[in-house]
């Protein structure tokens, strides 16, 4: 999934204009390492998934960023970043003709 920044970020002398979230490519080794990361961070949440921390380590790996590029966005770009994985996430727990719906795909 393709996110249009509002405000480019500079990253290793390149602008970014637009962050590419590969969330279906993602595995349960990915999420389960983020839900240590979001700890490591200081998350105390009860889902450090669903957290902002979680969910900017979720991000980070979608993109192939490191957390610290995600934190580093304008508020504007770190939320919408941040509600496209939320969607995602909770998108897979609604029943299968709703996901199909949200993601154009056949289940």
């Amino acid at each position: 999934m393709k996110i249009s920044l509002i405000n480019a970020i500079e990253k290793d002398g390149q602008t970014i204009n637009e962050l590419t979230l590969n969330l279906k490519g993602l595995t349960g080794n990915d999420l389960t390492k983020a839900e240590s990361d979001a700890r490591a961070m200081g998350d105390t949440s009860p889902d450090p998934l669903f957290s902002a921390k979680g969910l900017t380590v979720i991000a980070a790996k979608a993109a192939g960023m490191i957390p610290d590029d995600i934190l580093g966005l304008s508020a504007p770009d770190f939320l919408q970043v941040k509600a496209v994985v939320s969607i995602f996430l909770y998108g897979w727990l609604l029943p299968a003709k709703t996901q199909s719906e949200i993601y154009g795909e056949q289940s």
